[in-house]
């Protein structure tokens, strides 16, 4: 069965509008955005862009929906937790790399669509990803719930909400540590806790 080649000059507009998008929501509300502003900024008629969408929604989301597929897809690809990754060595998981990288190569469209303007379709979407990485990370980890401190949905609820709002603060400093670095912190805080030494424990 063979599958219909898209124009390529089709893909150069969308690729034009998807930038133009992009560009316009890194300098203001998602509100403030108009089909003819994205038309104006791509150089293309505002017949053409509903050639291709249905309005700026239907942009929003389909930039969104590639975005999360291919972070999904380039995750899924690495090694996973039942393989030969070995947690007590200190080396972040390749999976977490990876979400780093992909964030880094996409830093315009994460900059304008998580920080910039927090877009909920977005925020919501990339939970859902760190959701699968947490809860499959825990469980080959720990299994038993009495080896956990606390229920285990709590614990996942927590540790994927402060990836989310690392990965902002992340990108709000300009990617000042390095894809690895921060992957390795943040996992190293989230499987040991913020001391290396219990502050509450009394030393004698």
């Amino acid at each position: 069965m063979s599958t219909k080649k898209q124009d390529p000059r089709a893909i150069r507009t969308q690729r034009l509008l998807k930038q133009a998008f992009i560009e316009l929501m890194d300098e203001r509300e998602f509100e403030q955005i108009t089909v003819q502003d994205i038309s104006d900024r791509a150089t293309v008629k505002r017949v053409t862009f509903y050639l291709h969408y249905k309005d700026k929604y239907d942009l929003m989301n389909q930039c969104i929906d590639e975005i999360l597929n291919d972070l999904h897809d380039r995750i899924n690809e690495k090694v996973s937790f039942s393989g030969s990754y070995d947690f007590l060595e200190e080396q972040p998981h390749p999976s977490f790399v990876q979400l780093f990288h992909h964030i880094g190569e996409n830093y315009p469209f994460y900059s304008a669509l998580l920080v910039t303007n927090r877009i909920p379709n977005l925020a919501s979407g990339l939970l859902k990803i760190i959701h699968e990485f947490i809860s499959e990370g825990i469980n080959q980890i720990e299994p038993n719930d009495q080896n956990l401190t606390a229920d285990r949905n709590l614990i996942i609820k927590f540790v994927e909400s402060a990836f989310l709002e690392v990965i902002i603060w992340w990108i709000e400093n300009g990617m000042h540590l390095s894809e690895k670095e921060i992957a390795f912190q943040l996992m190293n805080v989230s499987i040991k806790g913020p001391y290396i030494h219990n502050p509450m424990k009394n030393e004698s």
